[in-house]
């Protein structure tokens, strides 16, 4: 199994003991070891798990034994993770203080994660070197957690732990909880300068500025974000709602895997440039992805691929209902969609965007490489969805869908 599948097995063997567990020991032993077991390391040997673990910033307590850190993992032969447990009805954050001494006092430590079985915090020296951090960058509940709670936790196994891969990833996971905290605020009260920016980005208004302009937009920026922020509920909603099957996903067979093509007839003008149509891996990568970010739509609408000669299209189920037109082939590589530039520049931030004539779409959005289409994950979707109600009123298909470049 997995990484998911162990700890879902785990977190329900967890529920049936948990309440027979009772103080620190027993908290170890039935909790904290197989956790650390699911991870990778063999709990049974001493090079990879050393218990109550002495160190240099040992101080001898009143009944005169030294301080000891419960758990300390090796990794390669060398010390790289401090765990430090408490009971399991003990709260961890109150005792964040006591992993800090030991964690400040060992220079080769970049990890500590501080634990009562059911809760992990997990602890770095982000903010300045060599001295733990306030906060924890991380926290994982084995009774409660996503997939993507569980992939979080891969950079913390035996296979998987580099000291600065989880020193990036713990900047990463800090720097979106301060800039979720003020996308945040702007959205529930949009500033001068967020309302300056959206006025500015969409053309709204000609001439400057002014601070009588802003007053004026101030209330309807409000209204539009309240808007979206609904109508991201609803579909978050209608998703929880909807039924879990996976939607089906069409799409012709891989070029490679097709027979030899026939020589062209001169009855078959097209038969020349059929048969110079190779749909290449970085094309079918594409595809996966957008299939993926497609089903996490609630309109459950089979989608399919037909590759050309100029461009590679995406469609839902009809080559003239296609939503998506990459282009890899030439200098740069883009994907034509049917949104308005202003509204694709939206779903597409970071990204370059510009007009397309109005026979091949009307925007493009220029990209490097096609895990990029991760980053486009709104635009994919709104665009899937647009097709459908295109599709759902009646709009007429595209009948140059095949013959544009």
């Amino acid at each position: 199994m997995g990484l998911y599948e162990d700890l879902r097995q785990f977190s329900e063997q967890v529920k049936k003991r948990q309440g027979f567990i009772k103080g620190e020991e027993s908290t170890k032993q039935a909790l904290v070891l197989p956790f650390l077991q699911i991870l990778g390391f063999d709990i049974y040997d001493p090079t990879e798990i050393r218990p109550e673990y002495v160190a240099d910033f040992a101080k001898k307590k009143s009944n005169g034994q030294f301080e000891k850190i419960d758990y300390a993992l090796y990794v390669k032969g060398e010390l790289g993770i401090f765990v430090e447990c408490k009971s399991i009805e003990a709260k961890p954050q109150d005792h964040d203080g006591q992993l800090a001494r030991y964690f400040n006092s060992t220079q080769s430590v970049r990890v500590g994660i501080l634990t009562n079985g059911l809760t992990y915090r997990f602890f770095t020296d982000l903010r300045a070197p060599n001295m733990m951090d306030e906060s924890p960058f991380f926290e994982f509940n084995v009774l409660s957690f996503t997939e993507r709670d569980a992939d979080a936790l891969r950079p913390f196994t035996r296979d998987g732990f580099n000291a600065a891969t989880v020193q990036r990833y713990a900047e990463e996971v800090i720097s979106m909880e301060k800039i979720t905290t003020l996308v945040d605020e702007l959205l529930r009260n949009p500033s001068e300068d967020f309302i300056r920016f959206i006025l500015g980005t969409l053309n709204l208004v000609s001439g400057r500025i002014t601070e009588r302009v802003i007053e004026r937009f101030s209330p309807i920026v409000k209204k539009s974000v309240q808007s979206a922020l609904l109508g991201m509920m609803t579909k978050s909603i209608q998703q929880e709602i909807a039924p879990q099957e996976p939607a089906i996903v069409e799409h012709a067979p891989p070029a490679a895997s097709n027979p030899p093509a026939e020589a062209p007839s001169a009855k078959d003008p097209n038969a020349t440039r059929e048969s110079a149509v190779v749909t290449t891996e970085e094309e079918l990568e594409i595809f996966r992805i957008v299939s993926r970010l497609c089903d996490e739509s609630a309109t459950k609408v089979p989608i399919k691929y037909k590759d050309t000669a100029t461009y590679f299209g995406i469609n839902i189920g009809v080559v003239t209902r296609w939503f998506l037109r990459v282009f890899v082939n030439g200098p740069r590589k883009s994907v034509v969609t049917r949104l308005p530039v202003e509204q694709a520049a939206m779903l597409a931030p970071g990204f370059q965007v510009e007009g397309t004539p109005e026979s091949m779409g009307k925007s493009r959005i220029f990209f490097n490489s096609a895990s990029d289409f991760e980053r486009l994950r709104a635009m994919v979707i709104v665009s899937y969805e647009e097709e459908i109600k295109r599709r759902d009123a009646g709009v007429p298909e595209d009948a140059g869908a095949e013959s544009a470049a």
